[in-house]
């Protein structure tokens, strides 16, 4: 009785802590998060429009690039830079160093970016009609009589946030008595959208951008003939007694199944040779499938899981624990089917290591390795490949 009015209790005491754990934070706290929220949401989209204005910017000396807004190289200041408001004098001035790198990398525009700092002050210019207090820029008659005067060129650049868009508006004024607009464009760009992250000494297009990786991922081709060095390492069997390992050199064909390379497939020949020991051939196959990415990477190393299959013959006295056929010194000829890992860099060089199982062979001859469920994986290989 004692017991069972024991187990109440607690059960009570368990039933009253349920409200409790499942009460909704208080005011405080949930005002805190929101705040956190908030915060980290502002981050993100600041993030974003300033990828998406250094994407314009790329965009709009791409384009001077491609078609002058100039016959010649043209001095010209930068009147104007302005930003959302919101975003602060910090990204208005990333985005004035990122176009001076722009056009120091790109002189093929004709647009040089010179220093004016008379067209930038606020200047007093007094005349019959009145006084009139600007900046240089908008008073070409105060420049002229100042000595400042000539053929100057006055670039603004206005960024606009419009619903999900952003907008560059840039312009180029000769700066005379009319102000006439020499050059203009708009470059709208859908905030959040990927940015290309271009060099700055190697604009391009999206259209060339993908071009070029397309020929990056196919300028080798489908087709690659493959040179490997590969050592294969016996379990020992149940009296504790290896087979000497084999040693393999491998050539044959490989073909990338995709455009991106994320399958690929190889048949190749392998002749084994030891003085005194043995020597041997082999015929095999293998099936590859990338891990390590959607496509294969033009910066970093790609990992495949591979499978395949080989047909094996060794012969000579190193290979007594194999023999598997009458004859003159020890013979073995078997099927084997192996699964690994290879690690290839730039399409170019590879290693793998991988484990195979020897279904012809019982524990009497080679033991194993790794037991994969029903499979004895007795033979341990290592490769290294060159692809030319």
């Amino acid at each position: 009785m004692r017991r069972l009015l024991g187990w109440l209790l607690l059960g009570g005491l368990a039933l009253g802590t349920l409200p409790a754990l499942a009460a909704p934070p208080a005011p405080a706290d949930r005002a805190a998060n929101e705040d956190r929220e908030l915060t980290r949401l502002r981050r993100e989209v600041a993030g974003q429009v300033q990828l998406s204005a250094a994407n314009l910017l790329d965009e709009l000396v791409y384009g001077w690039a491609q078609q002058p807004p100039f016959e010649t190289p043209t001095p010209v200041f930068l009147a104007g830079l302005t930003v959302p408001v919101g975003l602060g004098t910090g990204l208005a001035g990333l985005l004035e160093n990122h176009l001076g790198a722009l056009l120091l990398a790109n002189p093929s525009s004709r647009v040089v970016l010179s220093a004016c700092p008379v067209c930038q002050a606020m200047l007093v210019h007094s005349g019959p009609k009145g006084t009139v207090v600007s900046r240089g820029a908008d008073n070409p008659q105060a420049l002229e009589k100042l000595g400042a005067g000539g053929a100057r060129h006055a670039l603004y650049i206005d960024f606009a946030a419009e619903g999900a868009w952003l907008v560059l508006r840039a312009r180029i004024t000769k700066v005379d008595p009319d102000l006439p607009i020499v050059w203009s464009r708009t470059l709208p760009v859908a905030v959040g959208a990927p940015s290309l992250l271009r060099s700055p000494q190697h604009l391009k297009s999206p259209a060339d951008a993908r071009q070029e990786y397309l020929a990056a991922l196919q300028n080798r081709g489908f087709i690659s003939i493959p040179v490997r060095f590969a050592v294969r390492a016996y379990a020992q069997n149940d009296q504790d007694i290896a087979s000497a390992p084999s040693v393999w050199l491998q050539t044959g064909i490989e073909a990338a199944l995709t455009n991106a390379r994320k399958w690929k497939a190889s048949g190749v020949i392998g002749y084994a040779w030891l003085p005194d020991a043995y020597y041997g051939l082999m015929a095999e196959t293998r099936f590859g499938r990338l891990i390590s990415g959607t496509g294969r990477s033009l910066t970093g190393p790609d990992v495949y899981l591979i499978l395949g299959g080989a047909l094996v013959w060794l012969e000579g006295p190193a290979m007594a624990q194999l023999s598997n056929f009458a004859a003159d010194q020890p013979r073995s000829v078997y099927g084997a089917v192996h699964l690994g890992l290879e690690l290839r860099v730039g399409e170019r060089v590879g290693a793998a290591v991988f484990f195979e199982n020897m279904p012809t062979f019982d524990e009497d001859q080679v033991g194993s390795w790794v037991n994969f469920g029903p499979f004895d994986l007795s033979a341990l290989g290592i490769e290294v490949s060159l692809c030319f």
